[in-house]
Protein backbone atom coordinates (compact mmCIF):
# COMPACT_ATOMS: atom_id res chain seq x y z
CA UNK A 1 0.00 0.00 0.00
CA UNK A 2 1.59 3.44 -1.30
CA UNK A 3 0.68 6.18 1.58
CA UNK A 4 -0.67 9.75 0.62
CA UNK A 5 1.03 12.40 2.43
CA UNK A 6 -0.14 11.93 6.73
CA UNK A 7 -1.24 14.51 8.55
CA UNK A 8 1.76 16.17 10.43
CA UNK A 9 0.26 18.94 11.86
CA UNK A 10 -2.95 19.94 14.09
CA UNK A 11 -5.23 22.57 12.92
CA UNK A 12 -3.62 25.00 14.70
CA UNK A 13 -0.76 25.01 13.72
CA UNK A 14 -2.20 24.22 9.98
CA UNK A 15 -4.07 27.28 10.46
CA UNK A 16 -1.07 29.13 11.42
CA UNK A 17 0.76 28.50 8.02
CA UNK A 18 -1.47 28.86 5.66
CA UNK A 19 -0.87 32.41 4.35
CA UNK A 20 -2.74 35.87 3.02
CA UNK A 21 -2.00 37.39 -0.57
CA UNK A 22 -3.27 41.10 0.16
CA UNK A 23 -5.32 42.96 2.09
CA UNK A 24 -5.91 46.16 5.36
CA UNK A 25 -7.85 46.04 8.41
CA UNK A 26 -8.85 48.18 10.95
CA UNK A 27 -11.19 47.00 13.74
CA UNK A 28 -13.65 48.66 16.71
CA UNK A 29 -13.94 46.95 20.22
CA UNK A 30 -10.69 45.48 20.83
CA UNK A 31 -9.72 43.89 24.30
CA UNK A 32 -5.94 44.05 25.43
CA UNK A 33 -4.44 40.77 26.79
CA UNK A 34 -1.06 38.87 26.46
CA UNK A 35 0.92 39.83 23.68
CA UNK A 36 4.58 39.65 21.53
CA UNK A 37 5.70 42.01 19.42
CA UNK A 38 7.53 41.47 16.01
CA UNK A 39 8.63 43.14 12.85
CA UNK A 40 6.17 43.59 9.92
CA UNK A 41 6.95 43.94 6.02
CA UNK A 42 6.79 47.79 6.77
CA UNK A 43 8.68 48.14 9.83
CA UNK A 44 5.46 48.53 12.49
CA UNK A 45 6.02 46.74 15.44
CA UNK A 46 3.05 44.02 15.53
CA UNK A 47 1.81 43.29 19.46
CA UNK A 48 -0.73 40.43 19.59
CA UNK A 49 -3.87 40.17 21.70
CA UNK A 50 -6.05 37.82 22.55
CA UNK A 51 -8.71 40.08 22.19
CA UNK A 52 -11.78 39.38 19.92
CA UNK A 53 -12.58 41.76 17.07
CA UNK A 54 -16.24 42.64 16.95
CA UNK A 55 -16.50 43.19 12.53
CA UNK A 56 -13.78 42.72 10.53
CA UNK A 57 -13.45 45.15 7.09
CA UNK A 58 -12.06 44.35 4.36
CA UNK A 59 -11.89 45.63 0.49
CA UNK A 60 -11.11 43.75 -2.12
CA UNK A 61 -10.20 45.28 -5.68
CA UNK A 62 -12.85 43.15 -7.43
CA UNK A 63 -16.14 42.74 -7.48
CA UNK A 64 -18.28 39.04 -8.02
CA UNK A 65 -21.62 38.32 -8.54
CA UNK A 66 -22.28 35.17 -7.24
CA UNK A 67 -20.85 33.05 -4.14
CA UNK A 68 -20.66 30.35 -6.31
CA UNK A 69 -17.24 28.99 -7.01
CA UNK A 70 -18.40 26.67 -9.84
CA UNK A 71 -19.64 29.16 -11.29
CA UNK A 72 -17.16 31.37 -11.33
CA UNK A 73 -13.78 30.50 -9.87
CA UNK A 74 -11.98 33.65 -9.68
CA UNK A 75 -9.89 34.54 -7.16
CA UNK A 76 -12.15 36.94 -5.24
CA UNK A 77 -14.85 34.25 -5.48
CA UNK A 78 -12.68 32.21 -3.80
CA UNK A 79 -11.14 34.52 -1.39
CA UNK A 80 -14.90 35.08 0.06
CA UNK A 81 -16.43 30.89 -0.47
CA UNK A 82 -13.15 29.93 1.01
CA UNK A 83 -14.00 31.37 4.70
CA UNK A 84 -17.70 29.43 4.45
CA UNK A 85 -17.08 26.15 2.79
CA UNK A 86 -14.07 23.61 3.40
CA UNK A 87 -12.58 20.83 1.60
CA UNK A 88 -11.09 17.20 2.45
CA UNK A 89 -7.31 18.00 2.21
CA UNK A 90 -6.02 22.02 2.67
CA UNK A 91 -2.59 23.37 1.28
CA UNK A 92 0.21 23.97 4.23
CA UNK A 93 2.33 26.90 4.05
CA UNK A 94 5.08 25.12 2.37
CA UNK A 95 3.09 24.18 -0.93
CA UNK A 96 1.97 20.17 0.87
CA UNK A 97 -1.39 18.72 1.42
CA UNK A 98 -2.54 18.76 4.91
CA UNK A 99 -5.55 17.47 6.87
CA UNK A 100 -9.01 19.48 6.15
CA UNK A 101 -12.62 17.81 6.52
CA UNK A 102 -10.53 14.67 5.97
CA UNK A 103 -8.22 13.79 8.95
CA UNK A 104 -6.33 11.12 7.23
CA UNK A 105 -6.08 9.58 3.74
CA UNK A 106 -4.04 6.55 2.11
CA UNK A 107 -3.61 5.61 -1.73
CA UNK A 108 -4.35 1.45 -1.74
CA UNK A 109 -3.49 1.69 -5.51
CA UNK A 110 -2.66 4.07 -8.13
CA UNK A 111 -6.33 4.83 -9.00
CA UNK A 112 -7.67 4.50 -5.58
CA UNK A 113 -8.18 7.15 -3.19
CA UNK A 114 -9.39 6.57 0.47
CA UNK A 115 -10.52 9.28 2.77
CA UNK A 116 -11.99 9.24 6.39
CA UNK A 117 -13.70 12.43 7.61
CA UNK A 118 -13.62 14.01 11.03
CA UNK A 119 -16.43 13.04 13.08
CA UNK A 120 -18.93 15.82 15.11
CA UNK A 121 -18.34 18.36 12.10
CA UNK A 122 -21.45 20.40 11.14
CA UNK A 123 -22.83 22.83 8.86
CA UNK A 124 -23.79 26.09 10.13
CA UNK A 125 -27.24 25.58 9.96
CA UNK A 126 -26.66 22.83 12.12
CA UNK A 127 -26.92 19.52 10.02
CA UNK A 128 -24.25 16.78 10.85
CA UNK A 129 -21.53 16.29 7.88
CA UNK A 130 -21.99 13.09 6.33
CA UNK A 131 -20.50 11.17 3.82
CA UNK A 132 -23.06 11.21 1.37
CA UNK A 133 -22.73 15.30 1.76
CA UNK A 134 -19.21 14.68 0.42
CA UNK A 135 -19.88 12.61 -2.30
CA UNK A 136 -22.58 14.69 -3.46
CA UNK A 137 -19.81 17.35 -3.40
CA UNK A 138 -17.41 15.67 -5.69
CA UNK A 139 -20.15 14.49 -8.07
CA UNK A 140 -21.34 18.12 -8.92
CA UNK A 141 -18.47 17.94 -10.44
CA UNK A 142 -17.26 14.80 -11.48
CA UNK A 143 -21.18 13.81 -13.21
CA UNK A 144 -20.72 13.51 -17.03
CA UNK A 145 -21.99 16.65 -18.61
CA UNK A 146 -20.91 18.80 -15.80
CA UNK A 147 -20.71 22.60 -16.15
CA UNK A 148 -18.36 23.10 -13.41
CA UNK A 149 -15.70 24.98 -13.73
CA UNK A 150 -13.68 22.39 -12.08
CA UNK A 151 -14.78 19.66 -13.92
CA UNK A 152 -11.61 19.58 -15.62
CA UNK A 153 -9.65 17.99 -12.50
CA UNK A 154 -12.61 14.91 -11.68
CA UNK A 155 -12.52 13.77 -15.57
CA UNK A 156 -10.81 10.81 -14.46
CA UNK A 157 -13.30 9.84 -11.93
CA UNK A 158 -15.42 6.74 -12.54
CA UNK A 159 -16.98 6.26 -8.63
CA UNK A 160 -17.32 8.12 -5.56
CA UNK A 161 -18.78 5.66 -2.85
CA UNK A 162 -18.95 5.23 0.84
CA UNK A 163 -17.14 2.09 2.36
CA UNK A 164 -17.05 2.92 5.70
CA UNK A 165 -19.04 4.99 8.54
CA UNK A 166 -16.88 8.13 7.73
CA UNK A 167 -15.26 6.54 4.57
CA UNK A 168 -15.37 7.30 1.04
CA UNK A 169 -13.76 5.92 -1.52
CA UNK A 170 -12.69 7.43 -5.18
CA UNK A 171 -11.83 4.98 -8.09
CA UNK A 172 -10.20 6.56 -11.21
CA UNK A 173 -10.33 5.18 -14.60
CA UNK A 174 -6.36 5.89 -15.16
CA UNK A 175 -3.99 7.71 -12.18
CA UNK A 176 -3.45 10.75 -12.44
CA UNK A 177 -0.43 12.74 -10.92
CA UNK A 178 -2.84 15.60 -10.15
CA UNK A 179 -5.48 14.42 -8.51
CA UNK A 180 -4.77 13.97 -4.73
CA UNK A 181 -4.99 18.33 -5.47
CA UNK A 182 -8.75 18.16 -6.61
CA UNK A 183 -10.16 17.52 -2.92
CA UNK A 184 -8.29 20.64 -2.04
CA UNK A 185 -9.69 23.81 -1.45
CA UNK A 186 -9.43 25.46 -4.89
CA UNK A 187 -11.58 22.40 -6.69
CA UNK A 188 -13.77 21.35 -4.07
CA UNK A 189 -15.90 23.16 -1.72
CA UNK A 190 -17.72 21.05 0.43
CA UNK A 191 -21.80 21.14 1.17
CA UNK A 192 -24.70 19.33 1.85
CA UNK A 193 -26.71 16.76 -0.57
CA UNK A 194 -29.85 18.58 0.60
CA UNK A 195 -28.66 22.06 -0.01
CA UNK A 196 -27.42 21.17 -3.52
CA UNK A 197 -30.97 18.80 -4.31
CA UNK A 198 -33.24 21.95 -2.90
CA UNK A 199 -31.57 25.40 -4.17
CA UNK A 200 -30.68 23.94 -8.00
CA UNK A 201 -29.81 26.80 -10.06
CA UNK A 202 -30.17 29.21 -7.13
CA UNK A 203 -27.17 29.08 -5.07
CA UNK A 204 -24.88 31.56 -4.75
CA UNK A 205 -27.13 34.08 -5.23
CA UNK A 206 -28.35 36.93 -2.43
CA UNK A 207 -31.51 34.73 -1.38
CA UNK A 208 -29.90 31.51 -1.13
CA UNK A 209 -26.14 31.98 -0.55
CA UNK A 210 -23.86 29.03 -0.24
CA UNK A 211 -24.01 26.66 3.38
CA UNK A 212 -20.47 24.98 4.16
CA UNK A 213 -18.78 23.68 7.18
CA UNK A 214 -16.22 26.64 7.81
CA UNK A 215 -15.71 29.03 10.01
CA UNK A 216 -18.44 31.51 8.82
CA UNK A 217 -21.68 31.92 7.29
CA UNK A 218 -23.39 34.33 5.13
CA UNK A 219 -25.52 36.52 6.78
CA UNK A 220 -26.12 38.95 3.79
CA UNK A 221 -24.80 39.34 -0.34
CA UNK A 222 -25.16 42.29 -2.38
CA UNK A 223 -23.76 41.46 -5.60
CA UNK A 224 -20.99 43.82 -6.83
CA UNK A 225 -21.01 45.59 -3.70
CA UNK A 226 -20.35 44.05 -0.36
CA UNK A 227 -20.51 40.67 1.62
CA UNK A 228 -21.53 40.36 5.43
CA UNK A 229 -20.01 36.66 6.91
CA UNK A 230 -21.47 35.57 11.05
CA UNK A 231 -18.87 34.12 12.86
CA UNK A 232 -19.69 30.04 12.81
CA UNK A 233 -19.98 29.17 16.63
CA UNK A 234 -20.15 25.62 15.69
CA UNK A 235 -17.27 25.24 13.90
CA UNK A 236 -15.26 22.45 14.79
CA UNK A 237 -12.09 24.00 14.96
CA UNK A 238 -10.60 27.23 17.27
CA UNK A 239 -13.05 29.68 17.19
CA UNK A 240 -11.50 32.88 15.06
CA UNK A 241 -11.60 36.13 16.51
CA UNK A 242 -13.11 38.24 14.38
CA UNK A 243 -17.21 38.14 14.87
CA UNK A 244 -18.47 39.44 11.89
CA UNK A 245 -16.39 39.70 8.55
CA UNK A 246 -17.61 42.26 5.99
CA UNK A 247 -15.84 42.34 2.45
CA UNK A 248 -16.63 45.46 0.59
CA UNK A 249 -16.10 45.58 -3.63
CA UNK A 250 -13.85 48.43 -4.26
CA UNK A 251 -12.17 48.46 -7.76
CA UNK A 252 -10.85 52.17 -7.40
CA UNK A 253 -7.21 52.10 -6.10
CA UNK A 254 -7.07 55.63 -4.83
CA UNK A 255 -10.70 55.29 -2.96
CA UNK A 256 -9.03 52.28 -1.45
CA UNK A 257 -6.11 54.59 -0.07
CA UNK A 258 -8.42 57.46 0.66
CA UNK A 259 -10.52 55.04 2.74
CA UNK A 260 -7.80 52.99 4.76
CA UNK A 261 -6.15 56.14 6.17
CA UNK A 262 -9.41 57.17 7.21
CA UNK A 263 -9.72 54.13 8.97
CA UNK A 264 -12.82 53.11 6.95
CA UNK A 265 -11.43 49.56 6.15
CA UNK A 266 -9.19 46.84 8.65
CA UNK A 267 -7.65 44.78 5.69
CA UNK A 268 -6.81 45.48 2.18
CA UNK A 269 -5.78 43.14 -0.43
CA UNK A 270 -4.10 43.15 -3.69
CA UNK A 271 -2.43 46.89 -2.84
CA UNK A 272 -0.42 47.82 -6.29
CA UNK A 273 3.02 47.80 -5.86
CA UNK A 274 3.32 51.32 -7.54
CA UNK A 275 1.38 52.59 -4.40
CA UNK A 276 3.41 50.57 -1.88
CA UNK A 277 5.10 53.53 -0.56
CA UNK A 278 1.75 55.52 0.37
CA UNK A 279 -0.06 52.45 1.47
CA UNK A 280 3.73 51.55 4.02
CA UNK A 281 3.58 55.51 4.81
CA UNK A 282 0.21 55.41 6.73
CA UNK A 283 -0.09 55.73 10.27
CA UNK A 284 0.27 51.86 12.07
CA UNK A 285 -0.29 50.24 8.55
CA UNK A 286 1.57 47.04 8.11
CA UNK A 287 1.72 45.76 4.78
CA UNK A 288 3.10 42.53 4.27
CA UNK A 289 4.49 40.98 0.63
CA UNK A 290 5.39 37.57 -0.29
CA UNK A 291 5.37 35.53 -3.12
CA UNK A 292 2.13 34.00 -4.21
CA UNK A 293 2.64 31.99 -6.73
CA UNK A 294 1.38 33.35 -9.49
CA UNK A 295 2.06 33.80 -13.28
CA UNK A 296 1.01 36.47 -15.70
CA UNK A 297 1.38 35.06 -19.50
CA UNK A 298 0.13 36.51 -23.00
CA UNK A 299 -1.42 33.56 -24.55
CA UNK A 300 -1.79 34.01 -27.98
CA UNK A 301 -4.72 32.05 -29.86
CA UNK A 302 -3.17 29.98 -32.22
CA UNK A 303 -6.26 28.89 -33.95
CA UNK A 304 -7.12 32.60 -34.90
CA UNK A 305 -5.18 34.05 -37.63
CA UNK A 306 -2.74 36.07 -37.98
CA UNK A 307 -2.30 34.84 -34.06
CA UNK A 308 -1.58 31.18 -35.67
CA UNK A 309 1.76 32.48 -37.57
CA UNK A 310 4.59 31.64 -34.95
CA UNK A 311 6.46 34.63 -36.54
CA UNK A 312 3.46 37.00 -35.21
CA UNK A 313 3.51 35.34 -31.98
CA UNK A 314 7.66 35.79 -31.42
CA UNK A 315 7.09 39.35 -32.55
CA UNK A 316 5.04 40.26 -29.33
CA UNK A 317 7.17 38.28 -27.24
CA UNK A 318 10.02 40.29 -28.34
CA UNK A 319 8.15 43.05 -28.03
CA UNK A 320 7.60 43.46 -24.04
CA UNK A 321 10.37 44.46 -21.89
CA UNK A 322 9.63 42.57 -18.71
CA UNK A 323 12.35 43.33 -16.51
CA UNK A 324 11.71 46.83 -17.10
CA UNK A 325 8.52 45.96 -16.13
CA UNK A 326 9.29 44.37 -12.32
CA UNK A 327 11.30 47.08 -11.88
CA UNK A 328 9.29 50.30 -12.70
CA UNK A 329 5.55 48.73 -12.46
CA UNK A 330 6.41 45.98 -9.75
CA UNK A 331 8.81 47.44 -8.02
CA UNK A 332 11.22 44.33 -7.97
CA UNK A 333 8.05 42.61 -6.29
CA UNK A 334 7.80 39.84 -8.53
CA UNK A 335 10.63 38.17 -11.18
CA UNK A 336 10.52 38.10 -14.39
CA UNK A 337 9.42 34.46 -15.55
CA UNK A 338 11.24 31.96 -17.63
CA UNK A 339 8.10 29.40 -17.95
CA UNK A 340 4.67 29.15 -16.66
CA UNK A 341 5.43 26.95 -13.05
CA UNK A 342 7.32 29.12 -10.38
CA UNK A 343 10.16 27.97 -8.94
CA UNK A 344 8.69 27.05 -5.76
CA UNK A 345 5.90 24.88 -6.93
CA UNK A 346 9.02 21.95 -8.36
CA UNK A 347 9.37 20.58 -4.55
CA UNK A 348 9.16 16.98 -4.28
CA UNK A 349 9.70 16.86 -8.55
CA UNK A 350 13.09 18.58 -9.13
CA UNK A 351 15.82 19.75 -6.57
CA UNK A 352 16.71 23.25 -6.81
CA UNK A 353 19.62 22.73 -8.66
CA UNK A 354 17.52 20.78 -11.46
CA UNK A 355 14.92 23.70 -11.77
CA UNK A 356 17.94 26.00 -12.53
CA UNK A 357 19.25 23.73 -15.21
CA UNK A 358 15.91 23.39 -16.82
CA UNK A 359 15.09 26.99 -17.17
CA UNK A 360 18.32 27.79 -18.79
CA UNK A 361 17.46 25.14 -21.36
CA UNK A 362 13.67 27.04 -21.83
CA UNK A 363 13.89 28.77 -25.12
CA UNK A 364 13.48 32.69 -24.42
CA UNK A 365 12.35 35.52 -25.96
CA UNK A 366 13.53 38.71 -24.05
CA UNK A 367 12.85 42.14 -25.26
CA UNK A 368 14.56 43.41 -28.84
CA UNK A 369 12.52 44.93 -30.82
CA UNK A 370 14.51 44.46 -33.97
CA UNK A 371 14.15 40.96 -33.57
CA UNK A 372 10.66 41.66 -32.99
CA UNK A 373 10.72 43.36 -36.03
CA UNK A 374 12.80 40.82 -38.18
CA UNK A 375 10.06 38.27 -37.17
CA UNK A 376 7.04 40.40 -37.94
CA UNK A 377 8.50 40.67 -41.48
CA UNK A 378 8.47 37.02 -41.92
CA UNK A 379 5.10 36.35 -40.78
CA UNK A 380 2.03 36.53 -42.76
CA UNK A 381 1.10 40.00 -41.95
CA UNK A 382 4.39 41.82 -42.55
CA UNK A 383 2.82 45.54 -43.00
CA UNK A 384 1.12 44.86 -39.14
CA UNK A 385 -2.39 44.62 -38.02
CA UNK A 386 -4.46 45.43 -35.46
CA UNK A 387 -6.20 43.37 -31.85
CA UNK A 388 -7.82 44.45 -28.69
CA UNK A 389 -6.40 43.12 -25.25
CA UNK A 390 -8.45 42.98 -22.30
CA UNK A 391 -6.93 42.80 -18.46
CA UNK A 392 -8.88 42.36 -15.20
CA UNK A 393 -9.63 45.95 -13.17
CA UNK A 394 -8.64 44.29 -10.44
CA UNK A 395 -4.96 43.95 -11.85
CA UNK A 396 -3.56 47.85 -12.92
CA UNK A 397 -0.39 46.92 -12.48
CA UNK A 398 -1.32 44.28 -15.69
CA UNK A 399 -3.09 47.44 -17.56
CA UNK A 400 0.38 49.46 -17.51
CA UNK A 401 2.09 46.36 -18.74
CA UNK A 402 0.20 45.80 -21.77
CA UNK A 403 0.28 49.72 -22.55
CA UNK A 404 4.02 49.44 -22.34
CA UNK A 405 3.52 46.41 -24.64
CA UNK A 406 1.31 48.58 -26.76
CA UNK A 407 3.82 51.47 -27.47
CA UNK A 408 5.97 48.91 -28.12
CA UNK A 409 4.07 47.00 -30.70
CA UNK A 410 3.22 50.20 -32.34
CA UNK A 411 7.20 50.95 -33.61
CA UNK A 412 7.09 47.89 -35.50
CA UNK A 413 3.79 48.31 -37.27
CA UNK A 414 1.20 46.70 -34.44
CA UNK A 415 -1.73 48.90 -33.23
CA UNK A 416 -2.77 46.86 -29.64
CA UNK A 417 -5.92 48.52 -27.92
CA UNK A 418 -5.91 47.83 -24.11
CA UNK A 419 -9.58 47.54 -22.81
CA UNK A 420 -9.65 47.08 -18.84
CA UNK A 421 -12.99 45.24 -18.00
CA UNK A 422 -14.33 43.52 -15.01
CA UNK A 423 -12.78 40.61 -13.18
CA UNK A 424 -15.58 38.31 -14.14
CA UNK A 425 -16.07 39.64 -17.60
CA UNK A 426 -12.44 38.53 -18.05
CA UNK A 427 -12.50 35.57 -16.67
CA UNK A 428 -15.68 34.58 -18.45
CA UNK A 429 -14.16 35.79 -22.07
CA UNK A 430 -11.27 33.81 -21.37
CA UNK A 431 -13.45 30.72 -21.50
CA UNK A 432 -14.98 31.32 -24.96
CA UNK A 433 -11.43 31.47 -26.72
CA UNK A 434 -12.32 34.18 -29.29
CA UNK A 435 -9.77 36.62 -28.21
CA UNK A 436 -6.62 36.69 -30.61
CA UNK A 437 -4.55 37.95 -27.60
CA UNK A 438 -5.32 37.41 -23.67
CA UNK A 439 -3.92 37.89 -20.56
CA UNK A 440 -3.49 34.93 -18.13
CA UNK A 441 -3.44 35.50 -14.62
CA UNK A 442 -3.29 32.51 -12.59
CA UNK A 443 -3.22 32.16 -8.38
CA UNK A 444 -1.57 28.71 -7.75
CA UNK A 445 -4.01 26.47 -5.21
CA UNK A 446 -1.40 23.14 -5.47
CA UNK A 447 2.53 23.08 -4.84
CA UNK A 448 2.82 21.26 -8.16
CA UNK A 449 4.60 22.69 -11.35
CA UNK A 450 1.85 20.10 -13.11
CA UNK A 451 -1.21 22.74 -12.09
CA UNK A 452 -0.24 25.28 -14.59
CA UNK A 453 1.71 22.96 -17.48
CA UNK A 454 -1.68 20.73 -17.60
CA UNK A 455 -3.98 23.32 -17.66
CA UNK A 456 -2.44 25.35 -19.97
CA UNK A 457 -0.46 23.33 -22.61
CA UNK A 458 -2.10 19.68 -22.75
CA UNK A 459 -4.29 19.91 -25.54
CA UNK A 460 -6.78 17.80 -23.72
CA UNK A 461 -7.60 21.43 -22.32
CA UNK A 462 -8.14 23.14 -25.62
CA UNK A 463 -11.42 24.22 -27.07
CA UNK A 464 -14.36 26.30 -25.43
CA UNK A 465 -14.32 26.64 -21.46
CA UNK A 466 -10.55 25.00 -21.58
CA UNK A 467 -8.14 26.03 -19.53
CA UNK A 468 -5.55 26.01 -22.05
CA UNK A 469 -6.46 29.17 -23.73
CA UNK A 470 -3.58 29.53 -26.07
CA UNK A 471 -5.96 26.65 -28.00
CA UNK A 472 -2.35 24.72 -28.21
CA UNK A 473 -2.11 21.46 -29.99
CA UNK A 474 1.33 19.98 -30.05
CA UNK A 475 0.92 16.10 -30.23
CA UNK A 476 4.79 15.63 -28.89
CA UNK A 477 3.76 18.27 -25.99
CA UNK A 478 0.49 16.29 -25.47
CA UNK A 479 1.86 13.07 -25.29
CA UNK A 480 4.33 13.86 -22.46
CA UNK A 481 1.51 15.51 -20.70
CA UNK A 482 -0.18 12.31 -20.91
CA UNK A 483 2.27 10.50 -19.83
CA UNK A 484 2.93 12.71 -17.07
CA UNK A 485 -0.41 12.07 -15.67
CA UNK A 486 -0.18 8.45 -15.24
CA UNK A 487 2.78 8.26 -13.71
CA UNK A 488 3.72 8.10 -9.90
CA UNK A 489 7.66 8.23 -9.23
CA UNK A 490 8.37 12.11 -9.28
CA UNK A 491 11.79 12.15 -10.72
CA UNK A 492 10.24 10.47 -14.08
CA UNK A 493 7.00 13.41 -13.83
CA UNK A 494 9.65 16.06 -13.24
CA UNK A 495 11.49 14.96 -16.72
CA UNK A 496 8.27 14.10 -18.33
CA UNK A 497 7.29 17.94 -17.15
CA UNK A 498 10.38 19.18 -18.37
CA UNK A 499 10.43 18.64 -21.97
CA UNK A 500 6.92 19.57 -21.89
CA UNK A 501 7.96 22.92 -21.32
CA UNK A 502 11.29 23.31 -23.21
CA UNK A 503 9.18 22.03 -26.57
CA UNK A 504 6.79 23.89 -26.19
CA UNK A 505 8.05 27.16 -25.31
CA UNK A 506 9.72 27.06 -28.70
CA UNK A 507 6.19 27.27 -30.18
CA UNK A 508 5.35 30.20 -28.30
CA UNK A 509 1.75 29.65 -27.18
CA UNK A 510 2.10 32.18 -24.03
CA UNK A 511 4.68 34.31 -23.22
CA UNK A 512 5.53 34.69 -19.70
CA UNK A 513 5.83 37.95 -17.92
CA UNK A 514 6.48 37.09 -14.11
CA UNK A 515 5.28 35.47 -10.86
CA UNK A 516 4.41 37.84 -8.62
CA UNK A 517 3.87 38.67 -5.03
CA UNK A 518 1.15 40.01 -3.42
CA UNK A 519 1.20 42.58 -0.79
CA UNK A 520 -1.84 42.84 2.12
CA UNK A 521 -2.47 46.13 3.93
CA UNK A 522 -3.34 45.59 7.90
CA UNK A 523 -4.47 48.60 9.31
CA UNK A 524 -3.77 49.71 13.17
CA UNK A 525 -5.37 47.21 15.14
CA UNK A 526 -5.45 43.85 13.76
CA UNK A 527 -2.45 41.57 12.03
CA UNK A 528 -1.16 38.24 11.19
CA UNK A 529 1.67 36.53 11.87
CA UNK A 530 1.11 34.06 8.81
CA UNK A 531 1.68 35.86 5.73
CA UNK A 532 2.59 33.30 2.93
CA UNK A 533 1.98 32.21 -0.41
CA UNK A 534 -0.85 30.34 0.30
CA UNK A 535 -2.81 32.19 2.70
CA UNK A 536 -5.97 32.37 0.81
CA UNK A 537 -6.33 29.51 -0.14
CA UNK A 538 -7.85 28.40 3.16
CA UNK A 539 -10.03 30.11 6.16
CA UNK A 540 -7.92 33.27 5.83
CA UNK A 541 -10.00 35.46 8.52
CA UNK A 542 -9.02 33.12 11.31
CA UNK A 543 -5.22 34.05 10.99
CA UNK A 544 -6.39 37.71 12.02
CA UNK A 545 -5.43 38.51 15.19
CA UNK A 546 -6.52 42.24 17.25
CA UNK A 547 -3.10 44.39 18.14
CA UNK A 548 -2.56 44.92 21.39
Amino acid sequence: MDALPQPRLSRRDLLRGIAIASGVIAVPGLLAACSTDEKSGSGVTVTQSDGPIDLLTVALPASISTLDVSKSAGIANLTVALLVQEALVTVAADGTLAPGLAESWTRPDATTYVYKIRPDVRFSDGTLLTVDDVIASIEQHSVKGSTSAFAYAYTNVVSVTQTGDRELTITLSAPDSLFSWALSPGTLQITSRAFLAQNAGTIGTPATKILGTGPYAVAEFVPDSHVTLQRNDGWWSEAPKAAQVRIEFVGDETTRLIAMRQNSFDMATSVPFDQLEQWSGLDGVDVQTASDNSVVALAFNTTKAPWNDKHVRAAVAHSIDRAAIVKSVLRTHGEVAATLPTRQQWGGVLDPGAVDELYQRIPQFDFDLDAAGKELAQSSVPNGFSDTVTYPNSGPQIGKALLSLAENVKKIGITLEVEEVSLEQWIADLGKHEAGISLGWYFATTGDPAEYTQQLLNADNAGVNGTNIADYRNDAVTDLLRRERLETDPAARGQLLSEALVLAAADVPYQPLWWGEGATAFGPVVGTSTYSPYFFIGPWATQVFARA
